[in-house]
C-alpha cells in the first residue's frame, strides 16, 4: 500500500476575501504548480454550481490548465457530478485531458447532494442514481475504446466511439465517491476506486470488493482530512478557523 498526499482545490472566492476572478484563477493555478514543486502527489478538483463564491463549476477546463503548467502531479476530480453531464462529453473531455497531461488524470464521479443543482437545471434530483449508473457505464466503455450503442432510460447512442482515445490503458483511473451503502457497493461491484466520504466507509468498501471477487490491495481509497500546519496549535486555529468554518458550513 502506498500513501499519497494531495490537496483539494475548490476554487472558492468568498466575499470576505474576494479578489478579481481572473487574478483568483491565475493565483490558484500558480499555487497548484507550487504544490507540485513542494512534492505533493495529487491535485483534486471538486464541483458545485450557482454558489456566490464561485465554487468551481467547470472542473475539466481547470484540470487542463493545471496539466499545461505541471509535469508530475496527478490531477483528479473529487468529484464530478456525473448525473448532470452528458456521458459522451465527459468521456471525450477526460480523454483529451489525459492526453494533455501525459496520462496524469483520474476521473472521480459521484451523485451530488445539493438537490437544487439538479432540479433547477431540469434534471430531476430523484433521477440521480439512475443517471449515475447509466452514465458511468457509458463513460467507462468509451474510455476503454469500445464502440457503444445503447437505448437506455437517459441516453440513446448509436455506434459511438471517441477519438482521440485516452492515453492511460485500459482507461484513466475511475473513482466513485459517496457515503451511502449503495454508492460504496456501486464502486466495489464495478471494480472502481473509492472516494471516501466518511469514517469507516473504507472498511465497508474493502468488504464489498471481496464480496464481488476483487482484491482490495488492487484498489485505492482517497479521503479528505482538513489540515493546517503552523508553529503552534493556537496559531493554526487563528489562521485557519474562519476558512475551515466557512468550508464546513457551505
Amino acid at each position: 500500500m502506498t500513501l499519497r498526499f494531495g490537496l483539494l482545490w475548490p476554487f472558492r472566492n468568498p466575499d470576505w476575501a474576494r479578489v478579481g476572478w481572473d487574478e483568483f484563477y491565475r493565483s490558484h493555478i500558480d499555487l497548484v504548480v507550487e504544490s507540485e514543486q513542494m512534492g505533493f502527489d495529487d491535485a483534486w478538483l471538486t464541483e458545485h454550481h450557482f454558489i456566490d463564491d464561485g465554487y468551481s463549476p467547470s472542473l475539466l477546463p481547470i484540470g487542463a490548465a493545471i496539466a499545461a503548467r505541471t509535469h508530475r502531479i496527478r490531477i483528479g476530480t473529487f468529484l464530478l457530478l456525473l448525473p448532470l453531464h452528458n456521458p459522451v462529453r465527459v468521456a471525450e473531455d477526460t480523454a483529451t485531458l489525459d492526453l494533455i497531461s501525459g496520462g496524469r488524470f483520474d476521473l472521480g464521479v459521484g451523485l451530488g447532494y445539493r438537490l437544487e443543482e439538479f432540479d433547477d437545471q431540469g434534471i430531476p434530483a430523484r433521477e440521480r442514481a439512475g443517471r449515475m449508473q447509466e452514465n458511468l457505464t457509458i463513460v467507462r466503455q468509451l474510455l476503454a475504446g469500445e464502440t457503444v450503442t445503447i437505448d437506455g432510460k437517459y441516453n440513446r447512442l448509436r455506434d459511438i466511439r471517441i477519438s482521440p482515445p485516452a492515453l492511460q490503458r485500459p482507461h484513466p483511473p475511475i473513482w466513485v465517491g459517496g457515503t451511502a451503502p449503495t454508492a460504496i457497493e456501486r464502486a466495489a461491484k464495478m471494480g472502481l476506486h473509492f472516494l471516501s466520504g466518511g469514517p469507516g466507509s473504507a472498511t465497508v468498501y474493502d468488504e464489498a470488493l471481496r464480496a464481488n471477487g476483487y482484491d482490495p490491495q488492487q484498489f485505492d481509497v482517497a479521503a479528505t482530512l482538513p489540515t493546517y500546519v503552523a508553529p503552534t496549535r493556537r496559531q493554526a486555529w487563528e489562521i485557519a478557523a474562519q476558512p475551515l468554518r466557512y468550508m464546513v458550513a457551505q
